[in-house]
């Protein structure tokens, strides 16, 4: 049996097709068969920074309760720590990896461009963060910081953070320092992780457009049994280690056979049935991401309407070069089911998460009532009725309203323009 966790770098050349399907999928199915999805979703994200004549970072956030698994996936990416004692093949790794992928456990939107009033104004640039993550893709591991707060500061980071996943560099001013920033391309891909988001998060997002995609990590709580049989194991270091290991070696192994904007997306086939998909995903994002209007006078603030929702242009973007990245981990040059699959987990993980659950539950039923969605999502009926509106001035549902006399339920289906969602 092969020792994974042993291999060297020397083990696996060019020439042996380091692959996916040969050395990743095995180990990670080993130690965390549950995230096998999850795992190519993030390198299919850093694999897209070869391609050429991007114009917009590429950023997917992973969500899911604290301790299921989200934090590990991106640990799998993270340059292997070295000390003064770590092997010379360990430190070459450490320093090729850090070439694609910059690892920051914490920061701020401001980190981007600093103000700080506490550094010499000829040592800002040094610590300025965006010139240093230009072509690699930024892990961070804990995002609940920048997704919480008090209003005004969340539209804050968002707004910086608005501006930085342009593309297009950064500048800002302050009373203390002026003008400071960078302008020009600055391309790069954010992965993070952050626990689930509350409504109110979603609601700013909305007001500020898409440019944070979402990856619901989809694992359940673990069994007594589980948890017994894991207590039972003597190989969680392992698990980690051995992880990172073939992860960072395939990434390695990736942008040496394909070095950063050496691709043009042009030779990337997406077919015409695929290319559809694309964009239907991509016109239900910005649909479901649509800010909605509510009726303050009345204190079940009833939903009266949803504004326009923005161009889907650069979701078609974002879904393309997604869909592209997770052929390219695969070996292929076209397009297939597979990497829409994974578009679509995408596109629905990033609808507002109050809707999210329901649209799940309609993909799988002709109709929905209140009475089966509260029991389901575990809400009270009033507020999945509250949902059913929103769903419906959205444009995404048709709803029934029932009757307060015989105390009928409301029910919803989809829409027409909306059916091909069910599965």
């Amino acid at each position: 049996m092969t020792v994974y966790h042993r291999f060297t770098l020397s083990d696996f050349p060019l020439s042996n097709g380091f692959s996916l399907e040969k050395n990743v999928n095995p180990i990670i199915n080993k130690y965390y068969p549950n995230l096998l999805d999850a795992v190519h979703a993030a390198v299919s994200v850093s694999a897209t920074l070869a391609l050429k004549n991007r114009t917009k970072p590429l950023s997917v956030i992973f969500e899911a309760p604290s301790g299921l698994g989200k934090t590990a996936i991106l640990k799998m990416l993270f340059p292997p720590p070295v000390t003064d004692k770590s092997s010379d093949e360990l430190k070459r790794l450490n320093k090729e990896i850090s070439e694609y992928v910059y690892r920051s456990d914490k920061f701020t939107p401001k980190s981007f461009v600093s103000h700080a009033a506490n550094i010499k104004t000829e040592d800002l640039k040094k610590v300025d963060m965006l010139p240093r993550i230009v072509n690699r893709t930024l892990v961070t591991k804990e995002l609940a910081p920048i997704f919480r707060g008090r209003e005004d500061e969340l539209k804050e980071n968002f707004s910086i953070l608005i501006s930085v996943l342009d593309g297009q560099g950064f500048t800002s001013d302050s009373g203390m320092r002026g003008r400071r920033g960078y302008e020009g391309k600055y391309i790069f891909n954010w992965l993070g992780a952050t626990t689930p988001l509350p409504i109110s998060t979603h609601k700013i997002m909305s007001q500020l457009g898409t440019r944070l995609l979402f990856f619901e990590v989809s694992v359940s709580a673990p069994t007594e049994e589980q948890l017994i049989a894991y207590a039972e194991r003597n190989d969680v270091g392992d698990a980690e280690e051995d992880c990172r290991k073939v992860v960072n070696t395939f990434i390695l192994n990736f942008f040496k056979l394909n070095p950063v904007g050496s691709i043009d997306s042009k030779e990337i086939l997406i077919p015409g049935e695929q290319v559809k998909q694309i964009v239907k995903w991509a016109g239900f994002l910005v649909k479901a991401r649509s800010e909605i209007k509510y009726d303050a006078e009345y204190s079940f603030d009833d939903p009266i309407a949803a504004e326009e929702p923005e161009g889907a242009w650069k979701v078609v973007d974002y879904f393309k070069e997604l869909a592209i990245g997770h052929a390219l981990i695969h070996g292929r040059k076209e397009v297939n089911e597979s990497d829409i699959n994974l578009v679509g987990h995408v596109a629905i993980s990033s609808a507002p998460i109050q809707l999210r659950s329901v649209i799940k539950l309609l993909r799988n039923a002709d109709s929905l009532t209140s009475s089966e969605g509260a029991k389901l999502c575990k809400c009270s009926p009033p507020t999945m009725r509250k949902r059913f509106k929103e769903l419906e001035v959205l444009g995404i549902v048709e709803l029934t309203k029932g009757s307060s006399k015989t105390n009928e339920a409301d029910s919803i289906k989809l829409t027409d323009v909306y059916s091909w969602l069910r599965l």
